[in-house]
């Protein structure tokens, strides 16, 4: 099962690339133009930007305008469209109390004006040119082209809640063997039925012997177990397993004593399990462990699915 799950992860790598490659697949961008400024430990950032003048659709542009830190951490951003000549648009910057926003003329329309929080504040300036700035500093301190190229690389990864639905579903075979394996230590809790080493194995019939004392046990509805065997030894109904300790844990039926050497026969009923290798503390200790693991490893995918989903990881 755990096999499977690692296939069905491989499968939604391939599907999230494949994704994440066509959104990559987006026109090539022009930018017209670009200013900024900085003032205290903030700085703003506005440019125009729209697909490049070879292509024959229509050339709609954007304005876009960014508010970052210093250090170059960007805090926000906005963006609103542009008339369809949006490659003579003039570009400057308008400061308020507390805000500044980007002023875009265009021949022929109104000026549009945005700030990063997505607000558009009239007043703060003149219609047909720049005004004056007195807090506002040039910029100086953060470079563009990082913060052009961080919104580019946002604006090609759009959130797909798809790639999260699928890594849930590819991730739910394992959450299957961490559910399976806590069932079963559950059924494990307690002092066992009855231990001793196998003395002699068939098909579907298990020979244990404790002391002088030798238990003929019928596995047809109960469960195998083994800790330390291998899947070969777990699956197979006829392990040369002589020697190795197992034990039984569950709802068993006594079908009688027979005076032959001591023996006596036991039947698992459907939720008894023979564990075969080592004592129960180990089986249980390994349970353990492989419930942790394979609910680690459940979770992590899921957070990685819900990362790449929503272009974080892109």
């Amino acid at each position: 099962m755990r096999r499977l799950a690692f296939g069905f992860a491989f499968l939604w790598l391939a599907v999230a690339f494949s994704i994440r490659l066509y959104d990559m697949r987006s026109p090539q961008l022009y930018i017209s133009a670009l200013t900024g400024g900085q003032r205290d430990q903030r700085a703003t950032l506005a440019w125009l930007q729209g697909t490049r003048m070879s292509r024959k659709q229509p050339q709609f542009g954007r304005l876009v305008v960014v508010d970052a830190r210093l250090d170059g951490k960007m805090e926000r951003y906005a963006s609103t469209a542009l008339p369809q000549q949006w490659q003579d648009c003039l570009l400057w910057l308008e400061e308020g109390p507390g805000t500044v926003q980007a002023v875009a003329s265009c021949p022929g329309h109104l000026p549009v004006r945005l700030t990063a929080a997505g607000q558009s504040l009239p007043g703060l300036g003149p219609d047909s040119k720049p005004p004056l700035l007195h807090e506002l500093l040039p910029l100086s301190a953060v470079e563009p082209d990082k913060i052009v190229n961080r919104i580019h690389r946002m604006e090609n990864a759009p959130a797909h809640p798809s790639l999260l639905l699928l890594g849930m579903l590819a991730m739910a075979p394992l959450l299957w063997l961490a559910i399976g394996d806590l069932r079963r230590l559950r059924r494990l809790r307690g002092e066992p039925a009855v231990e001793g080493i196998l003395e002699q194995t068939d098909k579907g019939v298990f020979t244990l012997r404790s002391g002088d004392r030798r238990v003929t046990v019928y596995t047809e509805q109960g469960e195998i177990l083994s800790v330390g065997l291998g899947r070969a030894a777990s699956l197979s109904d006829n392990m040369a397993v002589e020697g190795l300790r197992a034990a039984v844990q569950g709802q068993v039926e006594r079908t009688g004593d027979t005076a032959f050497r001591g023996g006596e026969s036991l039947r698992l009923g459907p939720g008894a399990i023979l564990v075969v290798g080592d004592h129960l503390s180990e089986a249980r200790r390994r349970l353990l462990l492989d419930v942790g693991l394979n609910t680690g490893l459940a979770v992590s995918g899921v957070l990685l699915s819900a990362i790449v989903a929503l272009g974080m990881g892109w």
